[in-house]
């Protein structure tokens, strides 16, 4: 089982599982006891290109979807970048290896539907990977 998993690299099964985490999130977020009603707003605020009501779920949501847009992007290395978001506000901290990826981690977050704005406080430096 060892040598199987060591064939893929360790992004690819942490994007695999962050996708999953979305998913989940997602459904539970969009999922309401009852029959839905005409004319009442999905929770959370989850219509598209709405921005975040800044509930705990929406933030979630929003969290999980940047790691994985951090992860498919390439030419960055985005495993020491840390993600918090707080009513919409994404927060990046952590440490990239050069300036050209920490201006990129910020465009690909600002970018995403339900980001207010981006507090970019990555580091420049050696990754501690």
């Amino acid at each position: 089982m060892q040598h199987y998993i060591s064939r893929y690299p360790r992004y690819a099964v942490t994007a695999t599982c962050t996708s999953l985490l979305l998913a989940s999130a997602i459904a539970l977020a969009q999922s309401s006891p009852g029959t839905p009603h005409p004319n009442v707003p999905p929770p959370h605020g989850l219509v598209a290109g709405a921005p975040s009501a800044g509930t705990n779920a929406s933030d979630t949501i929003i969290t999980a979807r940047a790691r994985a847009a951090l992860l498919g992007t390439d030419g960055l290395n985005s495993n020491d970048v840390q993600i918090t978001t707080n009513r919409g506000v994404v927060t990046l901290t952590g440490t990239v290896a050069d300036d050209a990826q920490k201006r990129r981690a910020a465009s690909v977050v600002q970018e995403m539907d339900g980001v207010t704005s981006v507090t970019n406080a990555l580091q420049v430096g050696k990754p501690s990977h």
